[in-house]
């Protein structure tokens, strides 16, 4: 198993724990969102991301992950204002599963054995 995909696999596997704790403790849908959103963003920033900067096959996808984090984070910022929209809780849900499909992506895309580090 690649760093990369044991990397995607935690945060996706730590997403679905989330995902459980909030429902069993009866969490506030902002809680939740908040909660994936952070996860998210340390998870991509922290793990995923520099397994992929500076390797050609990956430019464009690092480019796109790099987009949708921003926006993720914008509107994980915005949760934290007393009155904010509540579009945010629907665009950070969208946002995780476009970072989940293009996670998918990236663990498609074929590198040599020797160029994995």
């Amino acid at each position: 198993m690649t760093p990369l995909r044991q990397e995607i696999d935690r945060w996706e596997a730590d997403l679905r724990n989330l995902a459980q704790t909030s429902s069993s403790d009866g969490w506030f849908l902002e809680e939740r969102r908040l909660a994936e959103a952070q996860h998210t963003l340390v998870a991509f920033r922290g793990h995923i991301l520099p397994l992929l900067i500076a390797r050609p096959p990956y430019d464009a996808v690092v480019a796109e992950f790099e987009h949708l984090l921003d926006d993720l984070e914008d509107d994980r910022n915005e949760l934290f204002r007393t009155v904010h929209s509540s579009a945010s809780h629907q665009r950070i849900a969208e946002t995780v599963a476009a970072l989940r499909a293009l996670g998918r992506v990236a663990l498609s895309i074929q590198v040599p054995v020797a160029d994995v580090h």
